[in-house]
């Protein structure tokens, strides 16, 4: 029965192992389209994140689910090595690889998800200014008038004596 259970243990954790890799290549391609500004594409692209994140979902909750009947509660790799190395050593090595390969997609996948907020708040904020620009380019010039409905530039006044007339 150990066995059975390992055998489904490193099926689980070779789907998340797979899906890591697949949402890495999201976040990379995600990267590349932040920065081309191609909010088209973004969507789409958030589309595909989304649903991985639900199978990444799933695939947590049926190792917990396998760890709560091996183990009797959640588990970390580390308790599932501990275990292994109690019950069955074949599956030590195999489980270690597979914490190694996960330890190792996380980090890289955090970098680019931290990139990817940053070139997010970076277009935000660009397109703010742009907006601004915009916005000051079509406002009325009412603060350019004085009282008499006239441009008041006081451009003149250095040079000659103006009277309203």
């Amino acid at each position: 029965m150990e066995n059975e259970n390992f055998q489904k243990l490193i099926q689980i954790l070779d789907k998340e192992i797979r899906a890591y890799t697949n949402l890495m290549e999201l976040f990379s391609e995600k990267r590349e389209i932040l920065k081309k500004a191609k909010p088209d594409d973004l969507g789409v692209l958030d589309n595909k994140i989304i649903a991985l994140n639900n199978v990444i979902t799933k695939l947590n909750k049926s190792r917990q689910e396998l760890a709560v009947e091996m183990l009797g509660k959640d588990a970390n790799m580390s308790e599932f090595i501990e275990f292994a190395e109690q019950n069955a050593l074949d599956f030590v090595e195999p489980l270690k690889d597979r914490k190694v390969k996960i330890c190792n997609i996380i980090p890289q996948i955090m970098l680019l998800n931290q990139q990817n907020v940053e070139l997010l708040k970076h277009g935000i904020i660009i397109s703010n200014k742009m907006l601004e620009t915009i916005i000051d380019a079509f406002a009325p010039q009412g603060s350019y008038y004085n009282g008499a409905g006239k441009t008041d530039t006081h451009d003149m006044d250095m040079w000659t004596v103006n009277e309203e007339v």
